[in-house]
């Protein structure tokens, strides 16, 4: 007996008779045994008492009214919890089959009234005892299994704690370098061996494939990855979603290595395999395997880093070659054209005739170096419109070709055409600015006596342009990157064929605009080139051909007036105008007399272009045509001019042709009942 024990858990001694004077002597009887005591007189009120709170053991008289002994007993054992408690059964009297049924509802003893007190305290005891006993067992169950969970806890948050601090301590590891093959090295250097004997990781850039190795027991990084492994490499190479594989080598139940996806910005940029040896006696748990999850996540993040950090290096390198040459095709056309303009001021005759062709072309070139580079700024930007139509593709490469060859640019060379019909809806002057490119771009990287040949032909719903030549060829990573802005193949010094590296991002990105698609091949370096074009077919379109017998507009006389506060500028247009046969006034700043069309430049100092023509709108004067002239391009541009009471939008450098059309066009929309010149 521990009286320690009794005093901080009594025992409960439950006593069932109807009669009380017998309760009292029973309570008085036990008081010695240091238990609560609790006395009821019928059955129904000993069973509440038992499924309110625990009994050492229940003292049962067996003649009790509406419910005897043996009922109560029986109902007390039919109870899962009550099933094992003691029953002493107490009776003035029995015999051999009360005491069997009383045996057979669990009874532990018979006591035979009057009681010998000293008897029943004993037995009553022994039960008392047993429960104290039972109780103290129960606890200190209760006490190993707090004191396991609390070590468990323990242990978890150690764990937790050294796998927190391990993570950190990678992340500052990983972020020191943002060089991709040190930050690689490093996160194999941290997997072997805290996490893995082995480890392999497969980055994917460019199209290249990466393999770094690291193994515990070879310095070098050499080690055989087992087949299972690289097979689970290999699915996971092609996944798209971060499903980590977790594979079972040499030991059958044991998790020997674990294949993890490396995502970053939603791409796959590689693949990270880490192994556990045979011999090692434990493998891969729940929580090694989420370890390895979650450094597998801020790896992908630190190579992804590094990645973003070699592209915008390569930006800046070719943004810096971009700008270097642009200086250098900037610098050709304009010292051939100082070159001209000498020539011309020195001699006259066939020497300036031969000085103006060149000047002509060469600010042909600089024009089209402009319209490029605002056309790739449009695209990118989505500020570009189409005006389409049925267009041929056969007409297009027909003209194209008559346009390079009045250049001069064909000569020496063999261009084989051959053509069909193939109309699809579509820019015209949009598809000759891309047949322009490529064919140019086939010359340029074509040595002289080499051949160009050009198919055009349709397919099921497309048609298909092809333009080849046997030129200089591509590499595989030239045709990988061949559509990419700014790049350039050409890494000579004097740059003799390099561009801007422009004309294919904008040939690619006009196509597209017409839900078309265009792709490049090459055998390889030396062996030539091949442009593919598709484009959706239309039906022809008739109201897009000239009629047969039309000619141009003549030139209709009218009254012009120039605004321009540029003086050369000023002097040029109105002598260009006034040789095709218009009556032209030139003012640096305003309107001052009636005229049938007004040039106006926009940039005017002061009193700008647009409300100039604003004012004269508002002042009544709706017949004259307006005609903005102006660097700007953009099609905002043009909607402002429109806005303020333009009605044609002219960008310059202007083409004379051009402008003439715009003017005709202008004072036909403005004077439609009188096309002639104006008194």
């Amino acid at each position: 007996m521990r009286p320690s024990s009794a005093k901080a858990h009594p025992v409960n001694i439950l006593v069932v008779d109807d009669v009380s004077a017998k309760l009292i002597a029973m309570e008085a009887l036990l008081s010695e045994l240091q238990a609560n005591v609790v006395c009821v007189q019928s059955g129904a009120d000993a069973l509440r008492q038992l499924l309110q709170r625990e009994f050492a053991v229940i003292l049962l008289d067996v003649n009790m009214p509406d419910m005897d002994g043996f009922e109560t007993a029986e109902l007390i054992r039919r109870h899962p919890r009550l099933r094992r408690v003691p029953i002493i059964f107490m009776t003035a009297g029995t015999d051999d089959a009360h005491a069997l049924r009383g045996y057979s509802l669990g009874a532990v003893d018979y006591v035979i009234t009057p009681i010998v007190p000293d008897v029943l305290r004993t037995k009553v005891q022994v039960f008392v005892e047993l429960f104290r006993m039972a109780e103290e067992l129960k606890q200190q169950a209760e006490e190993r299994v707090a004191l396991a969970r609390e070590q468990a806890g323990r242990a978890a948050a150690e764990e937790a704690a050294r796998r927190s601090a391990f993570l950190a301590d990678a992340g500052k590891n990983m972020a020191r370098s943002l060089n991709l093959e040190a930050t690689a090295r490093t996160i194999l250097d941290l997997v072997v061996p805290e996490l893995a004997d082995s480890a392999t990781l497969r980055l994917q850039s460019n199209g290249v494939e990466t393999i770094y190795t690291c193994h515990r027991n070879h310095p070098d990084g050499v080690g055989e990855l087992p087949g299972e492994v690289a097979a689970a490499m290999d699915v996971a190479s092609t996944t798209l979603s971060r499903q980590l594989i977790v594979a079972r080598t040499g030991v059958p139940e044991a998790a020997r290595a674990v294949v993890c996806p490396l995502f970053a910005r939603g791409r796959l940029l590689g693949v990270l395999a880490v192994v556990r040896s045979d011999a090692d006696d434990g493998g891969y748990d729940g929580l090694r395997v989420a370890l390895i999850d979650e450094m597998a996540g801020r790896a992908a993040i630190a190579l992804d880093n590094c990645l973003l950090y070699r592209e915008i290096e390569e930006r800046d390198i070719r943004k810096e070659q971009f700008v270097a040459m642009l200086a250098h095709e900037l610098r050709n056309p304009l010292g051939a054209i100082s070159s001209a303009v000498s020539v011309m001021e020195m001699v006259g005759g066939d020497p300036g005739d031969r000085a103006r062709e060149i000047i002509k072309r060469q600010l042909k070139n600089l024009s089209q170096l402009v319209e490029d580079l605002v056309d790739t700024t449009r695209i990118t930007t989505g500020k570009i419109s189409l005006t389409r139509s049925a267009v041929n593709l056969a007409d297009c490469v027909a003209r194209c070709l008559k346009t390079i060859e009045i250049a001069g640019r064909t000569s020496g060379y063999h261009v084989d055409v051959e053509t069909e019909d193939a109309w699809v809806h579509a820019d015209p002057a949009r598809i000759d600015q891309i047949l322009a490119n490529l064919v140019g771009n086939a010359l340029k990287y074509t040595p002289s006596g080499g051949h160009i040949a050009i198919r055009v032909r349709t397919d099921g719903d497309r048609g298909v342009c092809e333009i080849m030549d046997t030129g200089r060829g591509m590499s595989r990573e030239v045709l990988e990157r061949a559509f990419d802005l700014f790049y350039q193949d050409e890494t000579s010094s004097d740059r003799s064929r390099g561009g801007l590296g422009i004309g294919l991002t904008l040939v690619r990105q006009l196509v597209e605009l017409h839900g078309g698609s265009i792709e490049a091949a090459s055998a390889g370096e030396g062996q030539g080139s091949r442009f593919t074009i598709r484009l959706p077919l239309s039906l022809p379109d008739d109201q897009s051909q000239p009629a047969p017998g039309s000619s141009p507009t003549e030139t209709v006389p009218l009254r012009i007036l120039l605004v321009e506060d540029n003086g050369d500028a000023r002097q040029m247009l109105q002598m260009l105008l006034t040789l095709s046969g218009h009556e032209v006034d030139s003012a640096p700043d305003g309107v001052t007399k009636r005229h049938d069309v007004a040039v106006i430049d926009l940039g005017l100092p002061g009193l700008d272009g647009y409300e100039v023509a604003r004012r004269l709108r508002a002042s009544g004067r709706v017949d004259v045509g307006l005609i903005a002239l102006t660097g700007y391009g953009q099609p905002n541009d043009r909607q402002r001019a429109l806005d303020a009471g333009f009605d044609a939008h002219v960008v310059k450098p202007v083409d004379p042709a051009h402008l003439a059309a715009v003017i005709s066009s202008v004072q036909r929309l403005r004077q439609p009942e009188n096309p002639h010149l104006r008194e």
